[in-house]
């Protein structure tokens, strides 16, 4: 596990920590998702209690992690991506919906090495609403420690 590392935009790895704003939604989960990641194991979902961060629920999606072949079952979509989106994706697999090759890539990555990413600014190209980019940061869970079962992400839309 390599919570330093980041995914880029083209791929390339980066520091997260380098990219990840020191204050704000993003940041703040990240600090909880590394202080849960002990022993060089990954945090699980059972990890988390909600109570805990009320405040980031709304801009939080779970996706579960499927295999052979390998997609991506979203399991929670806050309140804040759903106004975003214009609609609620709960229970959908990620290949059912348009317009996001760039997404389904970066959950695949995030699935594959196990390494957390952060990304701001990136061109709003899934959804019809009136944002024009938005930040995410992605987060990998695995219930044994090892393998990545779910895909924690916060989204914050400008």
């Amino acid at each position: 596990m390599q919570p330093e590392a980041s995914l880029g935009a083209e791929g390339s790895n980066k520091s997260l920590l380098a990219e990840l704003p020191e204050a704000g939604l993003h940041a703040e989960l990240y600090r909880l998702w590394s202080s849960k990641c002990r022993g060089g194991r990954l945090a699980g979902r059972r990890d988390f209690d909600p109570l805990e961060m009320p405040q980031l629920l709304p801009h939080l999606t779970l996706f579960d992690v499927e295999r052979d072949p390998l997609r991506f079952r979203i399991r929670l979509v806050g309140t804040a991506i759903v106004a975003a989106m214009g609609r609620d994706t709960t229970g959908l697999y990620l290949d059912q919906l348009e317009r996001i090759e760039s997404v389904a890539e970066r959950a695949r990555q995030l699935t594959l090495d196990k390494t957390p990413f952060y990304l701001a600014g990136l061109p709003l190209t899934w959804t019809h609403r009136d944002y024009r980019t938005y930040s995410v940061l992605g987060l990998p869970l695995a219930s044994d420690g090892e393998t990545v079962d779910m895909l924690l992400y916060s989204m914050i839309f400008t």
